[in-house]
């Protein structure tokens, strides 16, 4: 069964996806991640619906992104998928959120990264940890 979207209008993919288990789902997070580079291909709106029911597993692999340096991907991720993961997901990245919102990189200033993620911490509510 093809979870994996192969094109940005793979409405076969994705409906597999809607109906697959987690334990289905979890080995494909980070090509599941990929689709969501440009939140305008049709694919991108059903991945991240179904990616957000998931729990910790997602953590890591958003982590990534995060450190990365693809400035659009992450864009994507905070302003939309972060704002659909579970809460203890959202905590467990509250501490790097919180880090790119008191150090952003002057690219993530120049490609609204770091406008979204004031605007998804103020959203969610997110309290900085405290050492």
């Amino acid at each position: 069964m093809k979870l994996v979207p192969t094109e940005k209008s793979d409405d076969e993919a994705c409906d597999n996806l809607a109906n697959a288990s987690d334990e289905e789902i979890i080995p494909h997070i980070t090509e599941l991640l990929e689709c969501l580079q440009d939140l305008n291909w049709p694919i991108a709106g059903p991945v991240s619906d179904r990616l957000s029911t998931l729990g910790m597993e997602l953590v890591e692999p958003i982590l990534t992104i995060l450190k990365g340096d693809d400035e659009r991907w992450k864009y994507w991720i905070v302003s939309h998928l972060l704002y659909l993961v579970r809460n203890d997901v959202f905590r467990a990245l509250s501490f790097k959120l919180n880090s790119m919102k008191l150090h952003p990189t002057d690219n993530e200033v120049d490609e609204e990264v770091y406008s979204a993620t004031c605007e998804l911490l103020i959203t969610r509510h997110a309290v900085p940890f405290r050492p």
